[in-house]
């Protein structure tokens, strides 16, 4: 239920286009239900891709457009946005929308504008180290801002007393994958996961396989690799592996992602906010290869050497990420795995379980004024 000082309310969320934007916005969204509030995502078309994230949570689609590009492009998406500030305008006055969560990346922008066009508050949350920039093209009209890292670049002259580290929102099914980190020894089984997320698996499919076969043969019969795989001949993979000893599951996609995430004693991924927020709920370590082109470079980038050098994990640029230094890199973990538990007890420690409820306590807190 709501705080006894918040009375029940409509509340709003901006996110879409990629699971790291739109899966904090459903866990915020289970938690504000939970406590009796109306929750109604506005998103885009890629965003309502997302149908089990989506399931049982009202939700509108709205158009939107990247601002990036030559000046047809930026027409284009000034014209997106304003058809977005309209929709989402005349969603949020139907519904007496009381306030407006936005999750950066651009498709939050036309909502967010819409709320602010309407006076209703805004609550701004950033998942990455640097303001996205979306959010900071919004962060003057904001009441509050969230992070999940203690400090966020480019929020310059925003009150400081307005900025909470609540942490990134994670899924209830990476919540309920929590546990102790598995235990290690000289003989027994290594547990390899391999997820690209939704933007550039392709690389992880061209690297490992090789990487794992110039493993030593002893860690090669001890390896159990689950990779995500989506190029050609996914069989033909996973017989090669297999031929050389690695028990090996190649899939497009794991819908059993937090039970492979528990089992894991190591994950080699991008460094997405999204993904850096699961891996340290759960407390595990991983290889981040950071995307090498796009608007997600730098923050990815960001990302990954903040966690290394935490001491969660390691950064690997892509030029870097080669099968020959992958097996090195491998090779030496594996053969000291206290490297692998020291780096998942500092995930762990960075971990914020409780995001989805502080960033909820944050929101009501606004609403109260």
């Amino acid at each position: 239920m709501p705080s006894p000082a918040v009375p029940r309310a409509t509340i709003a969320l901006a996110a879409g286009g990629t699971g790291g934007h739109l899966f904090p916005a459903e866990a915020l969204a289970r938690e504000l239900l939970a406590r009796g509030h109306d929750v109604v995502i506005h998103t885009e078309r890629r965003g309502a891709q997302y149908t089990r994230a989506l399931d049982g949570l009202a939700h509108v689609v709205l158009p939107a457009s990247s601002l990036e590009g030559g000046i047809a492009a930026k027409l284009r998406a000034v014209l997106a946005i304003l058809r977005g500030v309209l929709g989402s305008r005349r969603d949020l006055r139907r519904r007496r929308a009381a306030l407006l969560v936005g999750f950066g990346g651009y498709p939050s922008f036309a909502p967010a504008l819409a709320a602010r066009s309407l006076g209703l508050p805004l609550v701004l949350h950033e998942q990455a180290t640097r303001l996205s920039k979306a959010n900071a093209r919004l962060l003057r009209f904001a009441s509050a801002l969230a992070t999940s890292f203690p400090t966020v670049e480019g929020a310059d002259g925003f009150d400081p007393a307005r900025i909470v580290q609540t942490g990134n929102p994670v899924r209830q099914a990476i919540l309920g994958a929590r546990g102790d980190y598995p235990p290690l020894s000289a003989d027994g089984p290594l547990r390899l996961l391999v997820v690209g997320g939704s933007q550039g698996a392709a690389v992880f499919g061209r690297v490992v396989p090789p990487a794992l076969l110039q493993l030593p043969e002893d860690l090669r019969r001890r390896l159990h690799v689950s990779l995500q795989y989506r190029g050609d001949d996914p069989d033909a993979l996973r017989a090669r592996l297999r031929e050389a000893g690695i028990d090996a599951a190649v899939q497009p996609f794991f819908h059993d992602i937090g039970d492979r995430l528990r089992e894991s004693h190591l994950v080699i991924t991008r460094a997405g906010a999204s993904t850096a927020a699961d891996l340290l709920v759960i407390g595990r370590p991983a290889i981040f290869v950071p995307l090498p082109h796009g608007g997600s470079r730098e923050e990815q980038r960001r990302n990954a050497q903040t966690l290394a050098d935490a001491g969660a994990g390691w950064h690997v640029p892509e030029p870097e990420f080669t099968p020959e230094a992958l097996a090195r890199l491998l090779g030496g973990l594996f053969a000291s795995p206290t490297r692998l538990a020291e780096a998942a007890r500092a995930a762990s420690a960075l971990g914020r379980p409780d995001a989805a409820a502080r960033l909820a306590d944050l929101v009501e807190r606004v609403l109260a004024g």
